[in-house]
């Protein structure tokens, strides 16, 4: 089963105390404000979402970049054995972990206007038809949705967007529930699949906060994830 945790750009502290010393020397190298601050909230989710796993002070763990680029979580000099995922966006950031072998990937969206050209470029026919008849905040919604389980299903195969995921199928469970913003059934999450033209679909759940949509996926699938307290 996996776990999942938000926070916001003001819940992050303001010195670095909190970071280990591997990741205060990222953190060094990145001198654009607005990337330092994604940076630091994505960490200080991550490393609570872990901690609240593993039952040890957040503050001992490290999440560092894997050579793909990929979240990994450390304690010390040994990789501990959880699989993470981040996503980060307009100040918010979410966070989703799963013991291995289980691999998990998540993304959450704001929700706000997508072109036209962008549903024609990135989304399939059949999903372009979905979004045809809706217009204001209900299409806000449902293309945003459909990108986010593109985003997190490719991290599950560590991939992110270096895959095509224009190639890829969205299938929701609930779409009526997507066009209204309603809640799920598992403690607000609905199941999903993401299929894949050169692999097995990858399964996950989605859910709407107001403003927001938010995926959790994983291999293999998994019951809805459960919020951590961290």
């Amino acid at each position: 089963m996996a776990g999942w945790l938000t926070a916001s750009a003001a819940d992050v502290p303001p010195c670095d105390d909190w970071l280990g010393p591997a990741e205060r020397e990222v953190l060094s190298g990145l001198h654009v404000e607005k990337r330092r601050a994604d940076w630091r909230l994505g960490r200080w989710v991550a490393k609570r979402a872990v901690a609240a796993v593993q039952r040890i002070p957040a503050e001992r763990v490290e999440i560092l970049a894997a050579a793909d680029g990929a979240p990994e979580a450390w304690l010390g000099d040994a990789r501990l054995n959880v699989s993470v995922s981040l996503s980060h966006r307009s100040g918010r950031a979410m966070a989703a972990v799963a013991a291995e072998p289980a691999v998990v990937g998540c993304d959450l969206e704001l929700v706000e206007p997508r072109s036209a050209a962008f549903v024609r470029e990135w989304l399939p026919e059949r999903e372009q038809a979905l979004l045809a008849p809706l217009d204001g905040s209900e299409h806000a919604r449902v293309a945003n949705l459909l990108w986010c389980a593109r985003e997190a299903a490719a991290k599950v195969r560590r991939e992110g967007l270096r895959l095509d995921v224009r190639r890829a199928a969205v299938v929701l469970d609930g779409v009526a529930a997507a066009r209204s913003g309603g809640a799920g059934r598992s403690g607000g999450w609905r199941p999903l699949q993401v299929v894949w033209p050169d692999a097995g679909p990858t399964s996950g759940w989605w859910r709407a906060d107001p403003g927001w949509v938010m995926v959790v996926a994983g291999a293999p699938a998994f019951r809805a994830p459960g919020r951590l307290e961290p």
